[in-house]
């Protein structure tokens, strides 16, 4: 970074060796020091200089100088309030300060530091001639100071802080008034908290446990060649150009061609038919642009879903093999250490080293959910907004965002739009059914679609995937009873193997099962969200066997699942949802000789499951969308979705402001909190149920926890999730917060096979089980818990709602 923009000295601020930082003896000039140091690594590392610029010339031009020198300044001077002599002497034991031993008053150090920071700024700010100017780096100033109040703590909502001081209060609330740009300066001031904490905690946890960062994971041109090298020799060893794969490649020299002729632009489409190799395409696509853009030096992949995050690391691993690290980052993926013997660290060292790592993501390819995502995009927390400037020249892969709340996608086009160009990140958006958020924005320059229109139509319409499975609409799509439907199966029944029923609630599904089971067949498997990893992963691997299956399942088979069947019967929803389900049917394109299909019924009613859903009306039930999934005219679809949208947000809210009003207003007011709430994808609050059952683990042999499982958690040959609960609750017996989160992350990945959860509603609480440390542990399970392991949701309620017990 511009090394000569001027840091302020701490001795403007009386401060000397006698100030402390960190005890037993790290002065606050050496902390201070240490910070910026570690701000200019990252700043440097991540080519993050030219961003900043650009965000801060959006804000002022005039006043430039100064709004950096702010910046820079608000991550060295962070920690000034600690002169606080009540810190000093209660905090720090600071011998120096010994009249102030065991007073009571406040030892609190961020809020003065922000003050003090204020109060050296303002002396610059008045100089300023322009009254208007003068106000709005005013507006500036406290914006940045929030950031050091609030390094400590959440961000919160910005227009309450200091709101009684020299300000007038009809300039605070309005940034029209100061002509900045409303998002961009969100995302400045997010950019600074996000840099602000990591250079804190970086110098710190360096002086506490002794330890040098400096790989943050990055991508050197050396490495970007040998992952080309790697990945060219698995595609040339796959290379096969009949059949499907000649349409396969078509897609991926097309998209590829459209990318290097467009890689200046930041957000991209990548819309192709489900089978039609989008994964392995994304992966070259992200490659030519770390070969086209040098500043480009880190790749994510974002889920919704866990199995594919599992499925795509899987996918990395075999073509990569060794050259590639990459960091999975999710709820049940534990942390690891470094096991090289040839490092010769100790056990502390180690744990630090691994934590951090996945905290700050330290490494060059990181897959995660859309939770995740959205998180650190939005979140207010430090532990949200620690890696967010990891995104900043970045590529990041997005896939299957139809799955988000559609509510949010307005929000979501302006912020994509906005964080791409302001900070340089390459974003990819894949799906089968991708709906173009660019229709919501003035300017859509920055978005490019990598399918041509024409040669989308060719690619949609080829044989292999729109003739790939015959769609049949069942009583035309009249509404049927659940033995109207056994008996269609039972018509089919002789002409395939391998069934796939999908139901929009797990109750019908049961009911379905039941009445499978009742009829004396076999290899019926039920798939739900009550079911453990596992399982799920039993029920896939036996769909890939040459045998009869008949699977039950609820929406978690759309997408994410790998399974390959004969025949579907699904209750109908939303369009896109018709479509992942047909990706489910004759995936390989090797069984048009069966004559795969899929059947649509109409059952229960999708608008109590899909609630406040803007696709809700445009279902099969009107002929204009049949051809729709018929002709995968997915265009003519969103554009009537994206449509009804707009509309809904542009419509009056208590009429004062539209819906997408009282958005912008909060970025405008930076009103942190709000917009993390807006900005959420799961609102629903759930407890988490823990049942200590065991599984036999000699059926599932792939599970990866379960390989070299280690003999503490075996009871008879039985995975014990007993022994798992004791283990997670050993965890209190370890002193170190480092320790604790490495070990807990561990155990996480055992747990997750024993928990379920279940909705709150208001202030109640589960009807039976203890809660201890976030999960309601339930001891006597056997009436919830079935043979296979399953959560018996259906019969845990009726107990709650009736007592029976």
């Amino acid at each position: 970074m511009d090394t000569t923009v001027k840091i302020t000295p701490l001795s403007d601020f009386d401060i000397d060796k006698r100030y402390l930082a960190h005890t037993p003896n790290e002065t606050l000039i050496e902390h201070s020091n240490l910070t910026l140091e570690y701000f200019y690594e990252i700043i440097n590392a991540k080519n993050l200089e030219i961003p900043i610029d650009n965000l801060i010339k959006k804000i002022s031009v005039e006043n430039f100088e100064l709004i950096k020198e702010m910046f820079v300044n608000a991550v060295y001077l962070h920690d000034i309030g600690k002169k606080n002599p009540y810190f000093q002497a209660n905090k720090m034991k600071n011998s120096y300060f010994s009249e102030y031993f065991n007073t009571t008053n406040s030892t609190q150090h961020s809020t003065h530091s922000s003050k003090l920071y204020i109060e050296y700024y303002k002396t610059y700010i008045e100089k300023i001639d322009s009254k208007s100017e003068k106000i709005k780096m005013l507006f500036v100033l406290y914006a940045f100071s929030y950031q050091i109040a609030k390094h400590h703590g959440k961000l919160d909502e910005f227009a309450k802080y200091r709101s009684d001081e020299l300000i007038p209060k009809k300039y605070w609330m309005h940034l029209d008034k100061f002509k900045i740009p409303h998002f961009e300066f969100y995302i400045l001031n997010k950019l600074l908290f996000s840099l602000l904490v990591s250079s804190d905690y970086y110098a710190t946890t360096a002086y506490k446990c002794n330890i040098t960062f400096n790989d943050f994971g990055l991508l050197n041109a050396k490495t970007k060649a040998v992952l080309r090298e790697k990945f060219d020799i698995y595609k040339n060893n796959m290379e096969c150009t009949d059949g499907i794969n000649e349409i396969r490649n078509a897609i991926y020299a097309e998209a590829q061609n459209s990318l290097i002729s467009n890689i200046d632009k930041n957000v991209f489409y990548l819309e192709a038919p489900t089978g039609s190799g989008k994964t392995i395409t994304s992966i070259n696509l992200a490659l030519n642009i770390l070969e086209n853009k040098t500043e480009i030096n880190k790749v994510f992949y974002i889920f919704p879903f866990n199995t594919l995050v599992e499925q795509t690391k899987m996918v990395f691993d075999k073509i990569f093999t060794d050259s590639l690290e990459i960091e999975v980052v999710n709820s049940i993926t534990p942390i690891e250490e470094d096991k090289d013997e040839n490092i010769q660290e100790d056990e502390e060292t180690k744990y630090n080293k691994a934590y951090i790592s996945r905290l700050f993501f330290h490494k060059p390819f990181i897959i995660t959910t859309h939770v995740n995502f959205f998180n650190i995009l939005f979140g207010i927390s430090k532990e949200d907004n620690f890696s967010l400037w990891q995104f900043a020249n970045s590529v990041i892969i997005l896939d299957e965002i139809q799955s988000y709340d559609n509510n949010l996608w307005m929000y979501m086009a302006n912020f994509f739009d906005k964080y791409a160009e302001l900070l340089n990140i390459k974003i990819i958006i894949m799906s089968a059914t991708l709906p173009k958020l660019d229709y919501f924005l003035e300017k859509t320059t920055n978005f490019m679609d990598l399918i041509y229109v024409d040669k989308k139509e060719e690619f949609f319409q080829n044989k292999y995937f729109k003739n790939r499975v015959k769609i049949e609409y069942f009583k035309s799509l009249k509404r049927i009873e659940i033995d109207e439907l056994f008996a269609k199966f039972l018509e089919e029944y002789p002409n395939y193997k391998k069934f796939l029923f999908e139901f929009i609630k797990k109750q019908t599904a049961r009911n379905f099962f039941n009445l499978l089971i009742k009829n004396g067949f076999e290899h019926v498997y039920e798939l739900s969200g009550d079911d453990n990893k596992a399982y799920r992963h039993f029920v896939i691997e036996e769909s890939k066997k040459d045998k009869p299956i008949i699977i039950v399942a609820t929406q978690v088979i759309e997408a994410g699942i790998d399974i390959d069947m004969d025949i579907g019967f699904k209750d109908t929803s939303v369009l896109d949802s018709e479509e992942q389900f047909m990706g489910r049917i004759n995936r390989s394109c090797l069984k048009s000789h069966l004559n795969p299909k899929a059947c649509f019924f109409n059952l229960d009613n999708a608008n109590e499951i899909y609630k406040n859903d803007n696709r809700l009306e445009f279902d099969l039930t009107c002929d204009e969308f049949k051809e729709v999934l018929e002709n995968k005219d997915f265009y003519s679809y969103y554009k009537v979705v994206l449509d009804k949208i707009k509309k809904t947000q542009e419509s009056y809210k208590n009429g004062l402001n539209t819906l997408y009003e009282s958005f912008e207003k909060s970025a405008k007011l930076l009103n942190y909190k709000d917009m993390k709430y807006r900005m959420t994808l799961i609102n629903t609050q759930t407890f988490t149920l823990y049942f200590p059952f065991t599984i036999d683990i000699s059926k599932y042999e792939d599970i990866k926890e379960f390989k070299n499982l280690d003999a503490e958690f075996i009871t008879n040959g039985l995975f014990d999730g007993k022994k798992v609960w004791n283990k997670f609750l050993q965890l209190n017996k370890i002193d170190s917060f480092v320790k604790k989160e490495v070990e807990k992350s561990k155990i996480n990945s055992l747990m997750q096979f024993f928990t379920f959860n279940v909705f709150k509603y208001g202030s109640k609480r589960p009807f039976l089980g203890e809660d201890i440390h976030g999960f309601f542990y339930i001891e006597n399970y056997s009436d919830f818990i079935t043979q296979d392991g399953k959560f018996d949701r259906a019969n845990f309620n009726r107990v709650k709602d009736y007592g029976f017990y």
